[in-house]
């Protein structure tokens, strides 16, 4: 990773998955920082190009100190999100988002998804994260015990 320089211009790459969005921040083809999350229930339900926009808002939000006031592209391999920006018909929810998006100046560009497979890789990560483990209970106390009983030099400590 490298530091920023705000002499230069960034560029972020987002992507959305099933279960979670993530995105990296870069300069001149060096990455940095990274962010992903996992979707909660309500945005697992979006459309996709809504996860792909909720991914875009997710990493403007918390890179805002690095962006706000420079010029930057956002590349993201949704190409109906390219064109979020200029929709007419819109959700309260699209309209707040738009609203948030008018902060900053930026142009939204489409990547192919082989290219843009760091964003890609941190979404999946989360997903691994959801999957449920099966769990087991154990009695520590009796685990000792028993171990105590079949140590001879335990019964000294």
């Amino acid at each position: 990773m490298a530091l920023p320089d705000h002499t230069k211009s960034f560029e972020v790459q987002t992507d959305a998955f099933d279960f979670a969005i993530g995105g990296m921040l870069m300069q001149d083809g060096h990455p940095i920082a990274y962010e992903s999350c996992k979707l909660n229930e309500t945005e697992r339900r979006y459309t996709v190009q809504e996860k792909e926009i909720t991914a875009v808002v997710h990493c403007l939000r918390t890179w805002r100190h690095y962006l706000l006031g420079l010029q930057f592209v956002v590349k993201t391999d949704n190409v109906a999100t390219s064109y979020f920006q200029s929709q007419k018909k819109l959700s309260p929810r699209q309209a707040r988002w738009q609203d948030f998006l008018a902060e900053f100046n930026m142009v939204f560009e489409y990547q192919l998804r082989r290219i843009n497979q760091v964003a890609d890789g941190l979404n999946r990560k989360a997903e691994l994260a959801s999957l449920n483990l099966s769990q087991f209970e154990i009695d520590l106390s009796e685990c000792l015990l028993e171990r105590v009983n079949r140590e001879a030099n335990a019964h000294v400590l």
